[in-house]
């Protein structure tokens, strides 16, 4: 352990905040915590030496031993060699606090990304759906309005101001790239899609000069990590995934300096209160999420939530925003300009409330300091906003208000919203359990009363509109294939668009009759950002389910009667199932037409990977207890169809974790399935694998269509974390087995 550096000594991030450093090197552990760089060294005060820990640099070297451990040939000596993950088998996942290895990263994205148009490099993923098709996001939807690239569309003028803009925040914090190509990246990083209005709200700030340096630099951070996923760019004519090239290098440095100097401007205090801001802070936890440092989801979540507090209205009203100051109402037309700062606020709630799950805290669920919902998505999100140069950084106007032609209750973001707000509840009920202040027993009595309270909401609040557009939805991706779509739940999104609403269930609350919202015309390949906004609705809905009842399965109390605690596990396992299929089937509808599951935003690895423990549970469960083997094969293949949304999302650190848990979980020899009942031929193996033909990994791998080197690639930066996070006496005997 280090020893407490004392004040005067520590390093400048230390000093300034009055606190002593751990003085370990190449950077103390607070820094390393924060993403920043220490000044331990370079402050003066560096006296000795100390130790080496675990936080040195492995050499290059290492990552290709790991490799090799990772992917071994196949041959009949497989057996004989170190398990793939052997590794995983007797230690935990490690904490990755500072994120995954980024030279492992990239050269995990190397092994599993094929090039476009050359199809041999990599046979393996040439005909799966791992891919997702990110031309996607740059084409707009069809049927209504059409909203060219952000950006493109723009007069020379505007395109010059954004370049100096840019190319100016580019020689202010030393990013090293030119402005042009900075541009180039951002805007093939961020596309609006017809309803992403902080999209638009960015391009309108950036092209009036009004953006800020913090707005820019939280984008770029973004746009830097993402080219070096999408491949090619202005920069170099080879793929940017690859860490010897001049382009990938200087785009790895980008990223590095773009989040250290957005953290800086937000440290000095230099950030007015806006929603452009608040968006960039927005944009700054997301990227703590992707690159797998929760400490920085949770810090700069919670700063975007007591930003968008201080937002003002029009320059005078204040949260919450009422709107007797608001002038008009719905009858006089839609207020764009409020709905935009109620977005704004819910956005970085909901944002705070994904951090709390993430980090298992609870949250501040005070109705009385909570603003209205808003009321119009369509109005609100096709807007147009515009910037003044040299007005407010981050500040946008709208048109004047027009006659609203959409029904408040059409209100997509409100109802997902309203969704994540009813899912609090429990989430703070559920911590206050496992802090020992709330017995087990009171969890599962407002569980119970929760359930009926959230189907009364969905009967009351949904429009019958909803249930009709997601059945036609899920008919026409089940004529496009019938591999994602589980029959029964087509049945009952059926069921529910053709049957009226009984009374009963409304218990009461009854709503004023609704119009429908715009066309909705069904490509093969796109879906409208209505639809898009439909399923975010549904996802959130069953979301929230499956986390309330994952959580009750696991705090019913043991000192209870053995029925009605197993009476209670019954029910909550069958509510989750039926969530978990019911998300496995949105996911699957909506992919089929083009929507891949990234579009849903940061918190779509959060649902997968709770769908995906369930589903894990199950498998394991049914292997345990040898049941029909159709249980089995039902389970894993509902689990390979979940996986595969989740290998589609590489790029997200905790998609590569939990992919790892999953392996982990069934790397044991024992982990073998029979085969099915009803058909005991198998179909004979088309890959090679290091694990036997009945294997749990080797049949997931089947269904997966990917080889055995692809599929542990995707398993190489967690196990190589998770070796360079031992003792050196551990890694030492690692290295020995190796060689």
């Amino acid at each position: 352990m280090s020893h407490k550096i004392p004040l005067l000594r520590s390093c400048e991030r230390c000093r300034r905040r009055k606190q002593r450093c751990d003085g370990d090197q190449p950077a103390c552990g607070r820094c390393q915590g924060h993403g920043a760089e220490c000044r331990y060294r370079e402050s003066g005060r560096f006296r000795k030496q100390r130790a080496t820990t675990n936080t040195t640099p492995p050499p290059p070297s290492c990552a290709s031993m790991m490799f090799q451990v990772l992917t071994p040939p196949p041959s009949a000596e497989t057996a004989a060699m170190l398990d793939p993950v052997e590794i995983l088998k007797t230690r935990e996942l490690p904490d990755l606090a500072q994120g995954l290895p980024e030279s492992v990263l990239q050269q995990m994205w190397k092994l599993v990304s094929s090039t476009p148009g050359d199809p041999t490099k990599n046979s393996a993923m040439a005909n799966t759906q791992l891919e997702p098709n990110l031309e996607l996001l740059r084409t707009p939807p069809t049927g209504g309005a059409h909203y060219p690239p952000c950006g493109e569309g723009s007069s020379n003028k505007e395109t010059m101001v954004a370049c100096a803009a840019v190319d100016r925040v580019s020689q202010t914090h030393g990013l090293g790239i030119g402005g042009n190509v900075l541009l180039g990246l951002l805007r093939a990083s961020f596309v609006d899609s017809g309803m992403k209005i902080r999209t638009r709200q960015f391009w309108a700030t950036l092209e009036a000069d009004s953006a800020g340096d913090f707005a820019v630099l939280a984008h770029l951070a973004i746009a830097t990590r993402e080219a070096q996923l999408l491949g090619p760019t202005g920069i170099s004519n080879t793929a940017l995934t690859d860490t010897d090239d001049e382009g990938g290098r200087l785009l790895v440095a980008a990223e590095a300096r773009c989040f250290a100097a957005a953290r800086r401007e937000w440290d000095a205090g230099c950030v007015a209160a806006s929603t452009g801001a608040v968006f960039a802070l927005l944009l700054l936890s997301e990227y703590g999420y992707q690159t797998g440092r929760h400490a920085i989801l949770g810090e700069f979540a919670a700063a975007a939530l007591a930003t968008a507090r201080q937002v003002p209205l029009r320059g005078t009203t204040r949260f919450p925003w009422s709107l007797s100051t608001a002038a008009g109402g719905c009858e006089r037309g839609c207020d764009v300009e409020r709905e935009h700062v109620l977005a704004c606020f819910w956005s970085a709630w909901v944002r705070a409330f994904t951090a709390a799950q993430i980090l298992q805290q609870p949250i501040d669920l005070d109705r009385g300091s909570l603003p209205d919902f808003p009321q119009h998505d369509m109005c609100h999100y096709t807007a147009a906003p515009t910037a003044v140069a040299g007005g407010a950084p981050g500040m946008v106007a709208f048109p004047a208000r027009t006659a609203c032609c959409h029904a408040p209750r059409h209100a997509y973001s409100a109802a997902t919203w309203q969704c994540a707000l009813r899912g609090a509840e429990m989430h703070n009920l559920a911590m206050a359990v496992r802090r020992g202040a709330t017995p087990a027993a009171a969890y599962a009595h407002a569980l119970r009363r929760w359930d009926r309270r959230l189907a009364a909401w969905r009967a009351a609040a949904w429009p019958p509109e909803w249930p009709q557009q997601m059945a036609a939805l899920a008919r026409k991706a089940q004529r496009l294939g019938h591999g994602d779509i589980d029959a029964e739940w087509l049945a009952d999104i059926d069921a529910e668009s053709s049957h009226p609403i009984a009374e009963e269930e409304v218990a009461g609350e009854r709503s004023p009759p609704c119009r429908v919202v715009g066309a909705h015309v069904f490509d093969a390949s796109r879906v409208s950002p209505a639809d898009a906004w439909l399923a975010v609705v549904f996802v959130m809905y069953d979301m929230t389910r499956l986390s309330a009842h994952r959580a009750g399965r696991d705090l019913i109390p043991s000192g209870v009667d053995p029925l009605t605690r197993d009476l209670g596990r019954l029910r909550s396992r069958a509510e989750s199932l039926d969530a978990v299929r019911s998300l496995q089937s949105t996911l699957g509808a909506v992919a089929r037409l083009g929507f891949p599951p990234e579009r849903l935003g940061m918190w779509v690895v959060l649902v997968l990977e709770q769908a995906v423990a369930e589903l894990s549970e199950r498998l394991a469960r049914s292997l345990q207890q040898q049941a029909d083997s159709l249980v089995a094969h039902d389970a894993l293949r509902r689990l390979a169809r979940l996986v595969r949304h989740l290998l589609a999302l590489k790029h997200w650190t905790p998609a590569l974790v939990v992919f790892t848990a999953v392996v982990k979980r069934f790397v044991k020899p024992s982990c073998v399935m029979a085969p099915p009942t009803e058909d005991p031929q198998q179909p004979p193996l088309s890959i090679q694998s290091p694990w036997p033909p009945a294997h749990v990994l080797t049949r997931l791998m089947r269904e997966l269509h990917i080889d055995a080197r692809t599929f542990c690639a995707f398993t190489m930066p967690v196990v190589y974390a998770s070796a360079m996070a031992t003792s050196p006496g551990m890694r030492m005997r690692i290295a020995s087995l190796i060689t």
